[in-house]
Formats: structure tokens, sequence, C-alpha cells
């Protein structure tokens, strides 16, 4: 809450799985950016498990594919 308050008007970005999944639950996001490479890891958090939201829709606005690597960003539709 103490981002968006000193954010404003302006975009707050979230980084890693975990403080995504905190504001995922808290109905605290309006879109979600998804970068996909072409490597699958073996370990590490994944982004979507422990969601207390409930299944979230999402309207995809853009894509973007350059080089390896896929941009998607989605819209979360509430």
């Amino acid at each position: 809450m103490l981002a968006k308050a000193a954010a404003g008007a302006k975009s707050v970005t979230l980084l890693g799985a975990s403080i995504d999944q905190q504001c995922l639950n808290a109905g605290l996001v309006d879109e979600i950016m998804i970068h996909l490479a072409p490597v699958l890891i073996g370990e590490g958090k994944r982004l979507f498990d422990h969601l207390r939201a409930g299944d979230i829709e999402l309207e995809r606005i853009e894509l973007i594919a350059t080089g390896g690597i896929t941009s998607l960003r989605f819209r979360i539709i509430k």
C-alpha cells in the first residue's frame, strides 16, 4: 500500500513471484507483463501458485516478439 500511495497516478512495477502473488491476492494489480525466454528452469517459485483470488480473467492488450523473447501484457478484468 505504501508503494501505491507514493506513486500516486504513476505505475508501480513488481518483480518476483512472492510479491506478485501477494498483490494479486489483495486485488491490487491492474496489469501483468510476462517476458518469455526459451529456457526451462527446474527450480524456483512458480509465479501463479498460491493464488487465493480464484480464477483471474485476463485480456491480452499487447504481444511483442523480438529475438528470443516474447513479451505479453494483460489487463486484469475486475
